[in-house]
Order: C-alpha cells, then structure tokens, then sequence
C-alpha cells in the first residue's frame, strides 16, 4: 500500500511537465497574459505558440537528462533554466521601459511576452528548494558582482595572509630593538620608558594590519541564513547596505556580531517568519523575506543595524552577561511588519586604548579606577563650597553645566568624605555629560578591557584592565548616564 502511495508522488520532471503543460495551467497563463494593455487576439495566438514552444523545449531537454529514473542532472538544470529565463524576461522589462521614456508607450507584444516569461519562471521557482532559490536569486539580481566576489575573497586571503606575515615581521622587530635597548642602557627609568614606546609600537602594527572586511561578514552572514532556509516556508535575501564592504572591523566586534546575528536567525525563523509566499503577498509584502544590515562608526562607537520584514514577533533577548565590555544591544519589533537589532561596541574592543586612571575611596580605603582618556575633557581641583553648593549640576569655567555623580557611592554604594575635590570632567558628544569626584589621578594607562572575575556590585563597571598584576575596574560611563 505505502509503495502505491509512493509512485502516485509525481517527480520534479513530471511535475515540472504539467505545471507548463497541463491544459488548465495553459490557460491559466494566457488568461494572465490576455491581461495586457492593448494586446490583440493576433499577438496571443503568438504568445501561446512561442509559449508552448518553449515549454515543449524545457520538458524534453528534462526528459533527455533522466536516465533510468534518475533525475539527478535533470534536477540540476532546473535552476539554470530560471536563470535563463529570468534573464530574458529582465530584458524584456529593460525594453518596456527604455520604450516608455523613448516613445510614450510600451509596445504591447514586448509586454504579453514579458507576462509570458514571467510566468514561464514562476512554475520553475517553484520547484526549486529554499537554499536553490536564494543562491538562483542573487545570481539573477547581480551576476557579475557574485561572481566577482570568487577571485576578490581569494585576492583578500592572500593579502591578509600577507599583511599578518608583515606584521608579525615588524612586531619581531620592536622586540628584537626592545632587547637591544635593555643590554644597552644605563639608566633604568630610560629603559622602561623607551621599552614601553617600542612594545606599543608593535602592538599598533598589528592593531592596523589585523580586521574582518566587510564583505567577508556578510558573506558568512549569507551562509548562516542559507542554513535556515531548507525547512523555511518562504525563501530569502540579505543586504549590505554600506557602500564600501572593504572596510575593516576589528575582529573581536565583527565575532561578537556574527554571534549576535546568529542568535538572531533562530529567533527570526522559530517564530517570526511568514509560512508561505502567499501569506506574505496578502500583507502586502515581498514574497521573500528581506534582511538588511549595515555599519555606522563615529568617533566613539561602532554600530551594527540588522532589521527584517518579518512578523515582528517579540520575545529575543540578550543577557548582560553575554555581552563583553563596550557592547550595548537594543532592539525593537513591530507586529506585522519587522524587526530591528542594534549593537553598538565602543572603545573597549579596542586592543591599545589609553585609560585616565584615579582613586576614589569605597568605605575603607582606596580603589583604582579607570575611564577611556578619550572622554575625558578636563580635571579640575573645584572649591569645596563651590562643589557643595552645585548640588547634582557643577558649572565650569566656560558656562557649561555636568552632572555631578559621587563614584565612591555609584559604584561601591558607599558614601564617603573626599580627601581633596578633584573632579574629572566626561563629555561623551551627544550621549552626555558627567563630572566624577576623585581622590587622586594617577595618569594615563595603556591596555584592553577584560571582562570582569568578580562581581562589581552594580552595572557601573564594565571590565577591568590588568596593571601588572593589579586589576583596575574601568567604569561604564554610557550605563551610568542612562541610569
């Protein structure tokens, strides 16, 4: 019985033969193609020659690449016959438009057999798995740039390849003079002064040779949704919308992203995703579901956009504890019609970011912290009468207006008498403003934002930076402005 059932299963061939020739799918097309403007019975009688013509042509050449029952080959051209199509029926548009804006009007035969085409590659879509279709689609829309992306992304390996090797030839090299300094010098102070400069050398050669391009995370990006496709009702697309995708990104913020994105493509197709073409049509949508996504960077920051045209179905979420230091996530959905994530990672990826280091009391003695230098405006020593009467806005010497946050009890909840009424000014552009009292300020520090062993306590302290062995907690400036 279930071997009977088996063999009613048409095959792709079969299928493929009474979707184009089947009487009542025959006249299903002409009647959409009688739908053109001006069109005369003359000009369909061609049409529906030139359009079983064709059908007869594709539905032999399948019969010719089956053998024995496998249709294995046959299945293989069932793509490449919808490119072709799709081709033609793209110049076909070209034609009708270039005929609009050179003679007022398109010509009525050019546009029954563009009609024609159209529904030629629309019984072939439809034969075609989700990943076929996504692959087929990016061919048909840029041809020359996917292609052309095959020699770029093996050009881009070897340059990288190189640009590592070179790196690391100049890194050996500021080591090799950094040891050279120290069987040299007489002076100790000097060495350690000189030894610093060559080591942040070399640490700044590899900071500009080493990034992930553009191009190159979204076509891993391409390859994850890929993935999704094969058990997705509807098929899709994504877009980089940047102009330039040769730009770099330092590669612990584009992992974090990818990582990001990923988990983002679960959400999108476990429940957020239309169940067929038809669905979306009666929503007013593309048949396909759309992805966009694109990197904006500022002075501060770096930020990553991914919105889609899906059901916008809530319920994503990302725990602070998933996040490495520097990186903030938002987004937002909107049922019915999509949704949007934003990442945003400020300078705490950075690998060589200088650091004002100051201590501020937490109870019972002293602790050091740290801001990004590049916040820091100006350090001032203000009057305590003056800082006591600013309340929570402390006016500086030009007429502008901070807000002043007691650090020992943002981030230790401890309140306590300073020592002296050091205040270091933080202007962070459009995201605010905020003056932190301190004890004392020990200077500039160089290093890398790890995230942090213990628990701070508060949400004030993004990470720490290992000063010889001495963890120093760098505060969170963003979150305590939004806090």
């Amino acid at each position: 019985m279930r071997a009977r059932q088996m063999e009613k299963i048409p095959s792709k061939v079969q299928a493929l033969r009474r979707a184009l020739l089947d009487p009542v799918e025959v006249e299903a097309t002409m009647s959409v193609v009688a739908l053109t403007p001006e069109v005369t019975d003359e000009m369909l009688g061609l049409i529906e020659r030139d359009y079983r013509s064709r059908c007869e042509s594709i539905c032999a050449a399948m019969d010719d690449l089956t053998f024995e029952g496998d249709e294995s080959e046959a299945e293989k051209h069932i793509p490449l016959t919808w490119l072709a199509t799709r081709y033609e029926w793209a110049r076909c548009n070209d034609q009708m438009q270039y005929q609009t804006i050179l003679k007022g009007q398109a010509d009525p035969m050019t546009m029954a057999r563009g009609s024609m085409l159209s529904k030629i590659a629309e019984k072939l879509e439809a034969l075609q798995t989700r990943q076929e279709l996504f692959w087929t689609m990016k061919l048909a829309a840029d041809p020359f740039g996917t292609v052309g992306r095959i020699p770029h992304m093996a050009r881009r390996l070897m340059s990288t390849t190189a640009a590592a090797g070179r790196a690391v030839g100049e890194v050996l090299q500021e080591f090799h003079s950094s040891r050279e300094l120290v069987a040299d010098a007489s002076d100790g102070s000097d060495v350690l002064d000189k030894l610093d400069k060559s080591i942040s050398r070399a640490i700044e050669c590899v900071d500009r040779s080493v990034g992930i391009e553009l191009n190159d995370l979204h076509a891993a990006l391409e390859a994850e949704l890929v993935d999704r496709l094969a058990d997705a009702g509807v098929t899709a697309l994504i877009e980089l919308r940047n102009p330039d995708g040769t730009e770099l990104i330092p590669p612990d913020v584009s992992d974090f992203f990818f990582a990001l994105a990923r988990s983002w493509f679960d959400h999108l197709f476990a429940g957020s995703v239309e169940g067929s073409p038809e669905e979306r049509e009666a929503n007013g949508k593309n048949a396909h579901l759309t992805l966009n996504w694109q990197l904006t960077r500022d002075e501060r920051k770096l930020s990553f956009t991914l919105c889609d045209d899906g059901k916008g179905t809530s319920g994503f979420e990302v725990s602070r504890e998933a996040l490495a230091p520097g990186l903030h996530v938002r987004h937002s959905h909107d049922p019915g019609t999509g949704s949007e994530l934003v990442m945003e990672s400020n300078f705490m990826l950075n690998g060589n970011a200088e650091y004002l280091s100051f201590s501020v009391h937490n109870g019972r003695d002293c602790s050091t912290l740290a801001v990004p230098a590049q916040y820091v405006s100006f350090i001032e020593l203000v009057d305590a009468a003056r800082l006591a009467s600013a309340a929570k806005l402390l006016a500086t010497s030009n007429g502008d207006y901070y807000p002043v946050l007691d650090t020992s009890r943002a981030v230790f909840g401890a309140c306590v008498d300073y020592e002296r009424d050091l205040v270091v000014f933080a202007d962070l552009g459009q995201a605010g403003r905020l003056a932190l009292r301190a004890n004392a300020i020990h200077g500039i520090m160089r290093g890398r934002v790890r995230p942090l062993p213990f628990d701070a306590g508060g949400n004030s302290v993004a990470g720490v930076l290992n000063n010889s062995g001495d963890l120093v907690m760098v505060l969170d400036i963003e979150e305590m402005l939004t806090s």
